[in-house]
């Protein structure tokens, strides 16, 4: 099982978790990434948004899909 890191966003810290729908900050890059709960986000960015609106809860689990 491979560790699960905590993200460092480059985004300000903001409390997003009114927001439901899936915003994407980065909607060039398309790089896929698999976050601790075993969900594939399409980019680093959406990774790290949805880590802020889970206070830290989500994190970065391996790059590629899940």
């Amino acid at each position: 099982m491979l560790p699960t890191v905590p993200i460092k966003c480059p985004h300000k810290k903001m409390n997003l978790i009114w927001f439901s729908q899936r915003p994407d900050p980065c909607p060039d890059l398309k790089q896929p990434i698999c976050g601790n709960k075993y969900v594939t986000y399409d980019s680093p960015c959406v990774l790290c948004l949805e880590s802020l609106k889970s206070h830290g809860r989500i994190k970065f689990y391996h790059d590629g899909r899940c």
